[in-house]
Formats: structure tokens, sequence, C-alpha cells
């Protein structure tokens, strides 16, 4: 039976997500390098990537782009990592190497709507903020959309507040979202990413959060106060009976988070990197 699978993997603070359609295209949205899991090694066998998608250029969402440039492409999306100053995107000598990768595959490779094709059920949006500011990479966040049959995911990216207020506007990006299963949360769960005008389109069953170990960077992230709040609870299929339904997941207590879809129902998993049928 065709699945839409999603892996989002725990690279501490920043995001990977490896997503394979029901027919077999497959989409990486983000790719930052982490201490737990490394991009470039976990897809050491995929030669081929449908699309690459790098939601806004801020490093802990591309550092590990220059091993994967070294793979076919078919697509490449992106928000133009020109119109931001290089000392906005990274901070760390090291970060030179991934802008210069990231502003070449920008030049030289296309996005492509039909790399991860439509159909049988299968559809996957992507959604351009509308009201960016050139001094912060974060309001150029690229929102995506993967849904199959009744389940539907929603990617954050980190988009703020302001972002979300301002493609809400748009009455194609609300029909788009309504029905929304699970939401991978925007900002990493900080305050900055929340918006309550979002909770009045979509009622998730799961919010899924992606970051690092507590420590005085991210002393404001909000999952357990806003977030828990917010999503109905979904059953974690590798918990025991009874104590199986959550609302939220992170990959900081629960590792890689995998999610799969087929026509009829869906599943997810803690400290799951990938399950092959």
């Amino acid at each position: 039976m065709a699945k839409l699978k999603i892996a989002i993997l725990n690279v501490g603070h920043g995001d990977f997500v490896y997503a394979v359609s029901p027919t077999g295209h497959n989409l990486i949205i983000d790719c930052g390098d982490g201490e737990e899991i490394v991009p470039s090694k976990f897809l050491s066998k995929v030669a081929s990537i449908s699309e690459l998608q790098v939601s806004h250029p801020h490093t802990d969402h591309f550092s590990d782009i220059a091993a994967l440039s070294t793979k076919t492409i078919h697509s490449f999306r992106t928000p133009n990592p020109n119109n931001f100053e290089e000392k906005l995107i990274g901070w760390r000598k090291s970060d030179s190497s991934a802008i210069r990768t990231l502003k070449s595959l920008y030049g030289k490779n296309k996005a492509d709507n039909n790399a991860v094709p439509f159909g049988g059920g299968f559809s996957h949006t992507v959604w351009n903020p509308t009201n960016v500011d050139f001094k912060d990479p974060n309001t150029a966040s690229l929102v995506t959309v993967l849904a199959f049959h009744d389940f539907k995911i929603l990617f954050g990216a980190d988009l703020p507040t302001a972002g979300w207020e301002a493609l809400l506007k748009k009455d194609d990006f609300v029909k788009a979202i309504r029905g929304t299963t699970v939401y991978k949360v925007a900002h990493h769960g900080r305050k900055v990413g929340y918006s309550e005008a979002l909770f009045k389109v979509i009622s998730p069953m799961l919010c899924v959060i992606s970051d690092k170990t507590i420590d005085d960077t991210n002393e404001n992230t909000v999952a357990t106060n806003y977030y828990s709040q917010k999503a109905s609870g979904a059953l974690v299929a590798n918990l025991p009976a009874g104590n199986n339904t959550r609302k939220v997941l992170t990959t900081r207590s629960d590792g890689s988070i995998f999610i799969e879809a087929d026509e009829k129902n869906w599943w997810v998993y803690k400290d799951t990197n990938w399950k092959s049928d």
C-alpha cells in the first residue's frame, strides 16, 4: 500500500526533515547539522534528491548543505539568500562554506513544482511569506504542507508571529492548512513563532518541536505552555498502551520522530529515525 513517510530528525537546535511521497519521490526540508544526526550521513545511500528545500537562510537550517550538494538535486527551493547580509545568515567562520554552497545552488538550480508530483491523494505545497524583513531571515521562512488523503502536516520553519498573521489573510493559504493533523511548530517552539490566529484555523492532533536541550539560549521555548493546550492528542505507536497519547513531541525529549500515513490511517513513532516496510 502506498504511504507518505516523514522523519523529523534529531539534529539538536536546527531542522532536518526527510520525506518520501507515496510515489517514491523524496523531499528534504532543511539540512541542519547536529551532534545526534548528520544529514549527509543519514542519506549516505541516497544518490538523488527530488527536492531540497532550505526554508530560510539561517545556518542551523542548512549547515550540512555542502555535503548534500554532491548529490543529484532535481529541484532546489529557498528564499533568495542574496537578499540578506551574510552576517545575518551565519555567525561562525565555519558557516562560510555552507553559505557559499547555498548561494551557488540558488544560482544554478531552480525550484520545480513537478519534482515531487501531486496525485493519488497526495499534495505538496509551499507558501512564501508576504511581509519579509531583509534584516531578519526568519521572516522569509517558507511554509510547507504535505497531505495524503486525510493526513496533513504543516511545517512552520521559523516564521514569526507577524508572518503567520500576514499569510492568514490569504484565502488560499487558509484553505490549504485547514484540517492539519500534525503541526511542525515554528521557530523551535519559541514564543516569537507562536500565532494564536493560526489556531483559529487549525486544530492539530499533535504538535512536534525540534530543539536542543534547554539552556540559557532557548529558555523561552513554550512547548508545555501553548502547544500542548492546542493539540487534541495522538497515539504514539511505540509507547505502552494506556500511556501512549501525546499532544506534543520534541526531538529534545523524544529523539527523532517518524510518521507514516496510508490511505486510511497514520502512525507516529518516537525515538525512531526511519521505518522501512
